[in-house]
């Protein structure tokens, strides 16, 4: 029997950045772009990918820049060293994320499909914070209530973004 997708991709980086947007979704929700950027302590070539990704979701640019500059600097990072798959696949994840918060009107949709590469540290903290906070209308789009009907909670940690 083969490697399941989700052992053979889910990695640290990668729960690092869907926890990064998920906050990062929260603060829109709740406050707008005013609290932008978060915190980015993520290794190079990472920090900067996410930088301007995130710059350019404050900025506003319109999809064909945020397009042209984000795939240019893909491939400035990929042309410039050998890079891993891991490190690939998470500039990816950073550029796909980045965009449909931007640009799409049910950013949720997006973000919730990706569970397959959700690694326990996501999960406990789709449980505990993002879950709960999400608007009502987006619970009951996704069935969320299903997935934290059975936290108790005192196990919520609704400030946690």
């Amino acid at each position: 029997m083969g490697t399941s997708i989700k052992s053979r991709y889910t990695n640290e980086i990668l729960d690092s950045i869907f926890r990064y947007f998920m906050r990062m979704v929260l603060h829109l929700q709740n406050s707008g772009i005013e609290n932008l950027p978060l915190e980015n302590d993520f290794g190079e070539p990472l920090k900067t990918y996410m930088d301007i990704a995130v710059d350019l979701i404050i900025d506003g640019q319109p999809p064909e820049t945020a397009s042209l500059i984000l795939d240019a600097e893909y491939g400035a990072i990929l042309s410039g060293t050998t890079v891993s798959a891991e490190t690939v696949l998470s500039l990816r994840l950073i550029r796909e994320l980045s965009w449909h918060i931007h640009y799409d009107e049910d950013y949720y949709g997006y973000l919730l499909s990706t569970v397959n590469l959700w690694g326990n540290e996501v999960f406990e903290y789709a449980s505990r914070t993002f879950y709960p906070n999400l608007p009502e209308e987006i619970k009951e789009r996704y069935q969320i209530h299903d997935l934290i009907k059975y936290m108790p909670q005192e196990a919520f940690r609704m400030d946690d973004y």
